[in-house]
C-alpha cells in the first residue's frame, strides 16, 4: 500500500467532494468541463438518504487520506477501507449509469471522483 499516493488521492477527492457539496447546497453557477455538472449535482440523485453525495464523498475521501496514519493504531481499518471503497465504487457505477441513461448529462467532478475511487481501490487490493 502506497501511503503517499493514498493520502494524495484522498486529499484530491476531499477537495472535489467539498466543491460538489458546496454547489449542491448553494445556488449559482457550477464550474464544469462541459455543461452537465449543475444538472447532475442538483438532480434528485445528488443525495443518498437525504445526505448530499458531496458530503458522503468528503467523509469517504478524508478517511482514505487519513488511512496510512490510522493503520498505525489499528490494522483492521485496512479491511474497512477495502469494503468502503468497493461500496463507493459500486455507487459511482450506478451514479454514472444515471448520468448517461437518465439525466443525459455528465459531471466532470463526479467522473473524476469515480476515477479516483477506482485508483484507490486498486491501490488497496494490489500487493
Amino acid at each position: 500500500m502506497n501511503a503517499v499516493a493514498l493520502t494524495a488521492l484522498g486529499l484530491a477527492g476531499t477537495l472535489i467532494s467539498a466543491y460538489v457539496w458546496s454547489k449542491q447546497v448553494t445556488p449559482g453557477p457550477v464550474l464544469c468541463i462541459g455543461r452537465g455538472c449543475a444538472a447532475v449535482i442538483r438532480s434528485p440523485y445528488g443525495r443518498l438518504l437525504g445526505i448530499p453525495n458531496g458530503a458522503l464523498g468528503v467523509a469517504f475521501f478524508l478517511y482514505i487520506a487519513l488511512l496510512p496514519w490510522l493503520l498505525r493504531w489499528n490494522a483492521g481499518v485496512a479491511s474497512l477501507a477495502i469494503v468502503a471503497t468497493a461500496v463507493a465504487l459500486l455507487l459511482y457505477l450506478y451514479l454514472t449509469y444515471l448520468q448517461v441513461s437518465v439525466l443525459r448529462a455528465l459531471c466532470s467532478w463526479c467522473l473524476a471522483s469515480a476515477a479516483l475511487t477506482a485508483v484507490i481501490f486498486f491501490l488497496l487490493i494490489l500487493p
